[in-house]
């Protein structure tokens, strides 16, 4: 706490040598051999299965839910020595 504050702000040292790791450049994987143009195009996308999700539903209204009235027992057995 009673260390003078410098006027000019000493250099730091910008690059860190604890901590990092250095990057690994990405690359995709090869292509595998059995994926063709003749296999691409062999897929119909307009024949695909139509969504069976309709419209979705408006949201039902949350009921309040009566609490049950707790009363303390005394009668329960518990005894506290």
């Amino acid at each position: 706490y009673f260390q003078k504050v410098p006027a000019e702000a000493p250099q730091l040292e910008l690059k860190a040598n604890y901590g990092l790791v250095e990057p690994v450049p990405f690359e995709f994987p090869a292509l595998n051999i059995h994926w063709t143009s003749e296999t691409v195009a062999a897929f119909d996308f307009t024949k695909r299965p139509k969504d069976n999700t309709a419209k979705p539903k408006p949201d039902e209204e949350v009921k309040p839910l009566k609490e049950p009235d707790i009363k303390p027992q005394k009668d329960s057995g518990c005894q506290i020595s």
